[in-house]
């Protein structure tokens, strides 16, 4: 999760105590880059205004690295308070798989990433199944 404000991710761990997943926090979508670089996640959620790096970019860059890597595409969530209609369209274009407005409803959320990553091990299911 990368969001740059200490309480939005205080609610968010809450929220995803309920479902029982390891969360990495990060403060901005340069760090959001970096861990994703780093290691493996089955989600993520992306704040989209931030200090360093905006969560726009940081989509971009964790799309980016996918593809330049040959890694399978992990569901991102734009999770912020920018709600309106171009907002949704803007985190879509930059490769965001859903768009949460704040301030979050837990069962939106946990809805979207169950969603998302049933979404996602079926796509990768599909793509392993044609290779064979």
């Amino acid at each position: 999760m990368a969001d740059d404000h200490p309480t939005n991710r205080a609610v968010v761990e809450v929220i995803l105590g309920m479902i029982d997943v390891d969360l990495v926090q990060v403060e901005d979508g340069l760090q959001a880059v970096t861990a994703f670089k780093a290691d493996d996640f089955d989600v993520v959620l992306m704040d989209l205004q931030m200090p360093v790096m905006d969560g726009l970019t940081a989509i971009r860059e964790i799309r980016k690295f996918e593809v330049e890597q040959g890694r399978p595409r992990v569901p991102v969530l734009a999770v912020t308070a920018n709600a309106m209609s171009e907002h949704v369209q803007a985190s879509r274009a930059a490769g965001a798989d859903h768009h949460i407005a704040k301030p979050i409803i837990p069962d939106l959320l946990i809805g979207a990433i169950i969603q998302s990553t049933a979404e996602a091990a079926a796509a990768e299911h599909a793509g392993r199944a044609a290779q064979a």
